[in-house]
């Protein structure tokens, strides 16, 4: 039976994320999570406080993830974790406090390489009842902050780092785990969410100051609905820059997501064919903007004239 993970007692928690048995369920992908440094409870108390949780072995999970130290030395001597997907990947050894960021770069990786579902993009994806906004960047170019600040003027979030889409019909599926934000995104989204709404800030990572913006309960509640992309956004954001569009052609949005995807070379024509359906179902524009409030007015302007 899956309860709240919230509502585990820290004892029981810890004994099952030793075993390997702490399985969560978010959207399209059930978790199954052990790890063998205790520093990662307080961040799942806090950052997975409302998933649906089980501490008992199911039958099939999607993902399988151990944080643990690389060898038997760095479990004693200078401590160190490494996440696990269960595959080889290069990963730099991290300090146990630094968990957090090992795990969700664990599960980050085992969405990107080990799922065929879907044809995987790297976006945030949020949505309303009308369809989706999908929102690819690269690294740094503010995706997961205007994913924040789109969830708070009423969308639910679909996930901050992956637009997952059925291949059949091209609809959107939600994975909505925590947010990541860094650096300067961290005070600015804490200001318009609230200081309550965000994890402790994880300092000296390799990518600098990281906190997590927690989900909130609706959308994990209806993290079982797809939705239908209805806008598409290639943002940049350079400080002080005046804001301003340009809509692409469908060729354009195609050829700009396809790199953006990580199993579309796996999947073929079956890949190529949703995405095709992806795009004649959306408007795509390049967006160049300053500040948050100016990423806002503009979404809103090209979403209502997109039927959102």
């Amino acid at each position: 039976m899956l309860t709240k993970l919230s509502t585990y007692h820290h004892t029981e928690l810890s004994e099952a994320l030793l075993k390997g048995t702490v399985e969560m369920t978010l959207g399209c992908f059930s978790m199954r999570i052990k790890a063998t440094d205790p520093t990662l409870l307080d961040f799942l108390y806090d950052a997975y406080r409302d998933v649906p949780t089980n501490l008992e072995l199911s039958d099939v999970t999607d993902i399988s993830l151990k944080v643990h130290a690389p060898n038997i030395l760095r479990r004693y001597i200078r401590r160190q974790v490494i996440a696990d997907p269960g595959f080889i990947v290069p990963a730099a050894p991290l300090p146990p406090r630094l968990s957090p960021l090992a795990l969700e770069m664990g599960l980050n990786l085992s969405v990107a390489l080990k799922c065929c579902r879907f044809t995987t993009f790297h976006s945030a994806v949020v949505a309303k009842e009308k369809g989706a906004i999908l929102i690819s960047a690269h690294s740094g170019g503010g995706k997961s902050t205007l994913a924040s600040a789109l969830m708070n003027d009423g969308y639910r979030l679909f996930s901050d780092e992956f637009g997952l889409m059925d291949m059949s019909d091209a609809s959107l599926w939600a994975h909505p785990r925590p947010v990541s934000l860094k650096g300067q995104s961290i005070d600015i989204v804490k200001e318009f969410t609230g200081a309550e709404w965000i994890t402790k800030t994880l300092t000296g990572t390799p990518k600098g100051d990281i906190a997590y913006r927690r989900v909130r309960p609706s959308d994990i509640e209806e993290s079982s609905t797809p939705a239908f992309a209805k806008l598409i956004l290639f943002p940049t954001f350079i400080e002080g820059a005046s804001p301003h569009a340009r809509e692409l052609a469908k060729a354009e949005s195609l050829m700009k997501l396809i790199p953006s995807s990580t199993n579309y070379h796996l999947l073929g024509e079956a890949a190529f064919k949703g995405l095709l359906k992806l795009v004649k179902g959306a408007r795509a524009y390049e967006i160049v903007y300053g500040s948050t409030e100016d990423s806002m007015q503009m979404v809103r302007d090209l979403a209502s004239g997109a039927g959102l």
